[in-house]
């Protein structure tokens, strides 16, 4: 009941105290983490576990407003504008050099930049075809596998009358045979071919 009538009271004025955090931190030239603030301010008071305090300053007026406007009111101006606040600490700016000649640096390249990887998934793709055209599958089991391993569609998109379970079997099946084709190769084919799964 108490928690359910602050909840009605913070919906109710949050319009005001937004106006407030936005008047602030755009002289804080903060204006779009207006909303941040408040929300923060928020989550803070709320998660303290200190719902009796709460509903005391609620209980308390003052020229038409509350203790607790007050209170929120107070604790939006302290994290717009105090560098050790809560929200301020947790936002604070990365400290940057300007005078950093970044042509001195030694950045590592990124090595694997040169590598062409959608070549490389053409060329996985193109030795699973090649694979599955050795072996010896019914044109459902084909029709499924490609389905589901060249064309990414799942199973619950699939048109015909086998249930998931059966597609499943059917699909694993075949994986499980490519697996054991690519055990019979020789050694340095096997070795750059186990990678396809």
């Amino acid at each position: 009941m108490a928690a359910k009538e602050l909840e009605i009271y913070i919906a109710k004025r949050y319009d005001r105290w937004l106006d407030y955090a936005l008047f602030h931190c755009s002289l804080a030239k903060i204006e779009e983490q207006a909303n941040d603030v408040l929300n923060e301010v928020l989550l803070m008071l709320m998660t303290r576990n200190e719902e009796s305090r709460l509903l005391d300053m609620l209980s308390r007026k003052k020229n038409g407003y509350t203790e607790l406007d007050f209170f929120i009111l107070n604790m939006i101006k302290m994290n717009v504008f105090s560098p050790t606040s809560p929200y301020r600490y947790k936002n604070r700016p990365i400290k940057k050099d300007g005078n950093v000649d970044f042509t001195r640096l030694d950045i590592l390249d990124d090595e694997d930049s040169d590598i062409d990887r959608s070549g490389e998934i053409l060329e996985k793709f193109n030795r699973v075809r090649n694979l599955l055209d050795d072996l010896q599958l019914s044109s459902k089991a084909r029709e499924i596998f490609e389905f589901k391993f060249f064309h990414g569609n799942n199973f619950s998109e699939w048109g015909g009358n086998e249930s998931p379970a059966e597609l499943y079997s059917i699909y694993q099946g075949v994986q499980k045979l490519l697996r054991e084709k690519l055990c019979n190769t020789p050694k340095e084919k096997k070795e750059q071919q186990l990678s396809l799964f």
